[in-house]
Parts: C-alpha cells; sequence; structure tokens
C-alpha cells in the first residue's frame, strides 16, 4: 500500500512490476540546445519506467567533448538513468547501400576497428556517465557459419570487458535470425509506423528468453493509440518499447508533450533492463605474432597485417600512447590486416599485434611496427575547392584528407540574409559575420531553405525541402558533386564545404567572404545619389589588362565621380607598391558588392597586403 501511494499508477498490461516489467528505452536523439526542456522531463521521469536513453552527437561521439550533451548525458545517469552512447556499424558494409567506414573501407576487420574506437570513445570523453552503447544499423542475416553474428558477440564481448557493467543494443530495426539472440543484452527488431505494426507487422521467427530481449520503436502513433500499442509489444515478447508521435524523416528528434508520455509510461509495468556479462575466452594458449608490417598511410589512418597466431581466438592491436601501450582494436583470429583511424595527423605511432586465447591470456607479442602520417598541409583539413558553374549544372570538387561524421555543401548569395524578404540558413565566417545560404547538399540529396522567420526575426529555423539527387563520386580524398542547377538559375560560384564530427570543424568558404569588409568613412552613403556615383566611378574606369592604376604617385589610384562637393571612389591604396588593372578595379568592384555584401562602402583586402576600396569622396575632379 504504501509503493501505491508512492507511485499511484495502475498499469493498462498483464502482469506484475518487477525487473522483468515492460519498460520504456528512449532514442533520444534530441539536441540539448534546441530543446533542453525535452532533457529535463526524461532525465525526471522515473527510472524504473524510462530506465534507457541513447545519446547520439554526430552519429556517434565525435572525438571532442560536447558540453551541452556531458550536462544531459551527465545530469541523467546521476538521476539512475542508463545512457548508451550512439554508434554507426555499418550493416557491415553488406547491405545494398554498401556503407563504409569512415575511411572508405567495407573490410569486416575496418568495421570492426571503427565500432571499437567509437565505443572506446564514448567512455574516453563522458567516462562513467555512459553506462552502455546502441549499436546501430545491425546486420540481421546470421552469415555463413555465424560470421557476421559471432562478429557482432566479439564487439559486445570487447565492450563488456573493457568497460564493465555496459549494457548493449544491436538495431536492425527489424526482425532478425535466432543466431542473434545471444550477440547483446537486447535487440531492437521493429522500427515502423503505427500503420505497420497494427497491419503488417512481421515477428521473428523464434521467441527470446527474457522480454527484454527485444525492443520495439513504433511512431506516428496518436495518443490514443497508445494503450494498444503498448499491449500488442506485451504480446508479441517486447520487454522494452518506445511510443512516440514523431514522425518520419526523424521520428527521434523531438520528445512527445507531457501529457502523452504520462500515458506512455501508465501503460507498462516497469523493470530493471537485461545485461549480461561478457563471455569467456574459451580455448589454449595462443602462440606468438610475428610479421608484423604497416604497408600504408595517410593524414590519420594506417593500415597492417601479420601472419596467423597458433590457438589464437583473436588479435589485440596494441598502440604506444603516452609512454606505455594499450588495446587500440581487436578483432577475431580469422582477421590478420587491418586499418585503424584516429591517428593525429603529421605523428610517429609504434604498434604492436598480441594474440588472444583461453582465459584472455595474451601471446608472445609481434614485432614493434612505427609509422608516421602525414602532416597536413597549411594545418587545414580542406583543400583543392573549386567550382564549375554551367547554365544547368554546376560542379564543385574538394580534397577531404581526414574523415568526418557530416560533409555538407552549402551554396551562398551574399554576406548577411535579409531575413525579411528572402530569410536563408547562416553560415559564419566569423563569430559575429555570416554568409547566406538557400541551397545545400548531404549525401547524394539537394535541398532548398524553406523555412520562414516572423518579421524583425533573425532566429532562421533548420528547415529546407527536396529539390532532387545529386551524383557523388567520391575518390579516396577527393569529393566531387555535380548538381542539377547552374546559373540559369542562380549564381552557383560562391559555396562552402562544411565539415564535422571525428575531425576539426572547418567551413572552407569559396570565395572568402572574410576578405571583405564594408567599412567606410562616416559620411559614407551620405551624399545624394552616392551608390550612382559609385557606379559610375566603376563604369567609367580605364578598362584595360596592364597596371594602370597604382599608389606609387606616379599614376592614378582609381576613380571617382561626384556632385563637385561629395561623391564616391574606388581605388587601390597600400604600402606604395600597389597596382591594379582597370578590368581587376572593375571587377573588384563587382566582388565587394556582390561577395562581401557591402551596399554602401566597402574593401577587398588583397592577399598581398593591398586593398581596393570603395568609400566617400569630398574632392574629385570627375563630376556630373
Amino acid at each position: 500500500m504504501d509503493d501505491f501511494l508512492l507511485d499511484p499508477v495502475c498499469s493498462v498490461s498483464n502482469g506484475p512490476r518487477g525487473p522483468k516489467g515492460q519498460q520504456i528505452a528512449v532514442a533520444s536523439y534530441i539536441s540539448p540546445l534546441a530543446d533542453p526542456d525535452a532533457w529535463t522531463r526524461l532525465i525526471g521521469y522515473p527510472k524504473e519506467k524510462v530506465p534507457i536513453l541513447v545519446a547520439n552527437v554526430v552519429n556517434g561521439p565525435d572525438v571532442t567533448v560536447d558540453e551541452p550533451w556531458k550536462k544531459v548525458i551527465d545530469a541523467a545517469s546521476a538521476s539512475g538513468k542508463t545512457v548508451i552512447g550512439y554508434v554507426r556499424t555499418g550493416y557491415l558494409g553488406l547491405s545494398q547501400q554498401q556503407f563504409t567506414t569512415r575511411l572508405g573501407s567495407l573490410d569486416l576487420a575496418d568495421w570492426t576497428a571503427q565500432i571499437e574506437r567509437d565505443v572506446d570513445a564514448w567512455y574516453e570523453l563522458y567516462g562513467s556517465s555512459i553506462g552502455g552503447i546502441f549499436f546501430d544499423e545491425g546486420w540481421p542475416e546470421c552469415g555463413p557459419d555465424n560470421v557476421y553474428a559471432n562478429l557482432y558477440k566479439y564487439i559486445n564481448d570487447y565492450t563488456k570487458r573493457a568497460h564493465p557493467g555496459a549494457f548493449t543494443v544491436l538495431n536492425p530495426g527489424s526482425p532478425m535470425a535466432h543466431c542473434y539472440e545471444d550477440t547483446m543484452d537486447t535487440l531492437l527488431t521493429f522500427e515502423l509506423s503505427y500503420e505497420a505494426y497494427t497491419q503488417s507487422y512481421v515477428p521473428n521467427d523464434w521467441v527470446a528468453k527474457d522480454p527484454r530481449k527485444i525492443w520495439h520503436i513504433i511512431y506516428n502513433v496518436p495518443e490514443s493509440g497508445i494503450e494498444e500499442v503498448a499491449k500488442l509489444a506485451h504480446e508479441r515478447g517486447a520487454g522494452l518499447i518506445q511510443i512516440t508521435d514523431d514522425i518520419m524523416p526523424n521520428p527521434y528528434d523531438n520528445l512527445p508533450d507531457d501529457s502523452y508520455m504520462q500515458r506512455h509510461m501508465n501503460a507498462v509495468e516497469g523493470g530493471v533492463p537485461l545485461n549480461e556479462g561478457a563471455s569467456a575466452w574459451k580455448g589454449s594458449a595462443p602462440g606468438a605474432v610475428s610479421g608484423l608490417s604497416i604497408t600504408r598511410a595517410d593524414y590519420s589512418s594506417a593500415h597492417m597485417t601479420w601472419d596467423k597466431a597458433s590457438d589464437a581466438l583473436g588479435y589485440h592491436v596494441f598502440l604506444k600512447k603516452g609512454g606505455s601501450f594499450a588495446v587500440f582494436a581487436s578483432i577475431p583470429s580469422t582477421m590478420t590486416s587491418i586499418t585503424v583511424g584516429g591517428l593525429s595527423p603529421g605523428s610517429t605511432n609504434d604498434f604492436y599485434v598480441a594474440a588472444v586465447g583461453g582465459d584472455g591470456h595474451l601471446g608472445m607479442p609481434s614485432n614493434t611496427a612505427s609509422i608516421a602520417t602525414n602532416p597536413l598541409p597549411g594545418g587545414v583539413t580542406v583543400t583543392n575547392y573549386s567550382s564549375s558553374p554551367l547554365p544547368g549544372s554546376t560542379t564543385y570538387t574538394a580534397n577531404i584528407l581526414v574523415p568526418y561524421a557530416f560533409i555538407r555543401l552549402y551554396i551562398w548569395d551574399s554576406v548577411s540574409c535579409d531575413f525579411d524578404e528572402n530569410p536563408g540558413w547562416t553560415v559564419n565566417f566569423k563569430l559575429d559575420a555570416y554568409v547566406c545560404t538557400h541551397y545545400f547538399v548531404e549525401g547524394t540529396t539537394l535541398y532548398k531553405y524553406s523555412g520562414t522567420v516572423p518579421k524583425g526575426s533573425t532566429a532562421a529555423p533548420w528547415s529546407w525541402s527536396v529539390v532532387g539527387p545529386v551524383d557523388l563520386v567520391v575518390d579516396r580524398y577527393t569529393y566531387k558533386w555535380t548538381l542539377p542547377i547552374g546559373t540559369s538559375t542562380l549564381d552557383t560560384s560562391k559555396f562552402v564545404v562544411q565539415a564535422q564530427g571525428y575531425g576539426p570543424f572547418i567551413n572552407a568558404f569559396s570565395p572568402k567572404p572574410d576578405d571583405y569588409d564594408c567599412s567606410g568613412s562616416a559620411l559614407c552613403g551620405s551624399a545624394p545619389n552616392f551608390l550612382k556615383y559609385c557606379d559610375h566611378a566603376a563604369n567609367v574606369l580605364t578598362r584595360r589588362d596592364d597596371f594602370f592604376y597604382r599608389d606609387d604617385d606616379k599614376g592614378l589610384t582609381g576613380n571617382c565621380w561626384s556632385n563637385q562637393y561629395q561623391g564616391c571612389g574606388i581605388f587601390i591604396q597600400g604600402d606604395g607598391s600597389c597596382k591594379i588593372s582597370g578590368n581587376d578595379l572593375w571587377w573588384a568592384y563587382q566582388n565587394i558588392r556582390n561577395i562581401g555584401g557591402c551596399q554602401k562602402c566597402g574593401t577587398w583586402h588583397r592577399a598581398d597586403g593591398c586593398n581596393v576600396k570603395i568609400d566617400y569622396v569630398s574632392e574629385c575632379a570627375n563630376h556630373s
């Protein structure tokens, strides 16, 4: 009775409350900056009803701490929740899409290395506040001799040995073969809509020994359908569920309102997630590893091979860090080559490999092999980027030298946005300065900005509509996008390559808007017909290709136009050695207007220290 008074919730589901009672696990891909209230509610809900939350920073952990995410992860863990970190497994590269690792590989060993690196990164960055791992994009088929199921089990065991107490989930989002039952603590075997769940549900062809082994996510569920769905999930043996009214294309970026969530919690008994230990290493003492050789390296990765050791159950790859060696990757004994990433550009790295045998004992280690990664040219990760506009299409190329979680291509049209008349998405080139974009590419899809902004506001929402497919070709470091829009639609020559996650964040602009500023005299624009005078001064320049204009007192610095008393000039200035042709000065004027976005005065800061300037003049021999 006392327990009931403390938690007076009636459940519509069958069975008593207990450790195995049905629970809510939430794929909470909700930005803590965009919706802090959602996280406050998730953290505050009873841990018996909502014990599992999923953290997802950039399709994984990234390589640096994200402070807003750290704040909610720490708070959720302190409240008794198990926060599990998102790790992408890419269907092991086996699906029709043939997803590759961030380094562009389809190899199973390379996928294993990346997955394990991401697992360890969650714990390195967020410590004991991380309670496990959510392995997304799980491949659901056993494979020859259960090779794929066994690989996931190997990854699960690696996770639990390296991070004792870790709770693990494998998510194919679809039915799985029976060979997967013991691969991880929980399997997410349904991830579709309310309509699909009630009208076309396909179950596993086996029944789990413990209902907490199975997790179902059902989206686009009306609040009135919560009890129906929870009851169906209970009958179908799903001990973990998430019911949401959110919809595709991302049903995980919003939390239903509190009324909905309270009804959801009332529909489950509550309990404790299933969490089992790692498997034992069963076998004999392993032999020595020999023949370790590093065959290639680039800016952030190295590929190595070695000879097979006797009685090996697996191989640990050790990397020297801070004066001592530590496990950097671990792969099954069927594999004797691997590509490891996450190395620092321009660094020297020492590796050795040891076989793992019965009871986890290590055999004699291999020789130590060293490799130096390439330094980044100029310290930047995106180089050699350019555009080739045509009337009906535009091709962009860029060399992206290290792997990233997200690579986006924006087309920008001006410095700053007119949010009242033509709102767009802003991409900053300085803390307080940005370009305005109306098209962007992610993956192989082109989007057009569709957000609306209340008059007087500058808070543009992230809102885009699909335009169509984009042709993307990736050849090692070189990305080549071909877009179905060109100069007949807009000026497609100005663009930004944005790279984020697992490498240093970068916005690579072409042309560079920070080469321009719109400063000038305090009287800039005060003269009647000022812009008319500026345009006229530019249009009557001496248009030649030789260096007609110079700042060395031996010729003209530029041109001006006025009403005899006040007007506008365009000229080159510097240390007395600056010069420019009339044609280039005319183009510089256009670029200050079009690239710099300067509507009155402005300056182009050339790389050689010279400046081209549009400014107010009080004395001008040329006048109307």
